[in-house]
């Protein structure tokens, strides 16, 4: 059987899902408009690093992946990249490392974090004169949220805790035997004679 090691696996996760997430920004996102809404990879990628709870590592993934957005769509350049850090680093010093992967609990923060962020870049848009009506800038923001919010799944459930990754995950013995429940250590019964 061959030799793996857990700490290696976990650093090239990222890594590889930041250049799926790029490849796919660039061939997929500019090929499907739903109602003005486009899929935002990069920002389902940044929100899927954030949610490791590393606030440090959520904020360059944040500003790169944010970067490599504008410049490969027709916005300002650095409007993506300012919006996506501010909301990778909420999201890392909210959220904190219990709340990566596929959870409930992840996939909602994710949700609010990238409905804020599109909402944002709409309102955004509109201020610096992209977007003439800001009806229709919202509602494709709006859009885009429900689209990043599904892509956004398979980067969450990719991306994993640090501890799943390294192969500390749940366990109901936790190493010992026995019941997973607390137990309430037995006393002496005194009887009154």
């Amino acid at each position: 059987m061959p030799y793996t090691n857990a700490g290696t696996q976990r650093t090239y996760v990222m890594p590889v899902l930041a250049i799926i997430a790029a490849v796919l920004q660039v061939a997929i996102a500019p090929q499907i408009s739903i109602l003005g809404g486009r899929f935002n990879f990069m920002l389902a990628f940044a929100v899927a690093v954030a949610l490791r709870g590393d606030a440090t590592q959520a904020v360059y993934a944040g500003f790169f992946s944010g970067l490599f957005y504008d410049l490969t769509a027709t916005v300002p350049i650095g409007l993506m990249a300012l919006i996506t850090t501010v909301c990778s680093f909420a999201l890392a010093s909210v959220g904190g490392a219990g709340t990566s992967g596929f959870s409930s609990t992840s996939i909602r923060l994710a949700g609010v974090g990238i409905f804020a962020a599109c909402i944002v870049n709409a309102v955004a848009l509109v201020l610096l004169g992209t977007e003439g009506n800001i009806l229709f800038s919202l509602g494709h923001g709006a859009v885009t949220a429900i689209l990043t919010s599904i892509a956004s799944i398979p980067f969450l459930m990719a991306s994993g805790s640090p501890s799943a990754l390294s192969g500390g995950g749940f366990s109901a013995r936790g190493g010992r035997s026995g019941s997973r429940f607390k137990t309430v250590p037995r006393t002496r019964r005194r009887t009154l004679h």
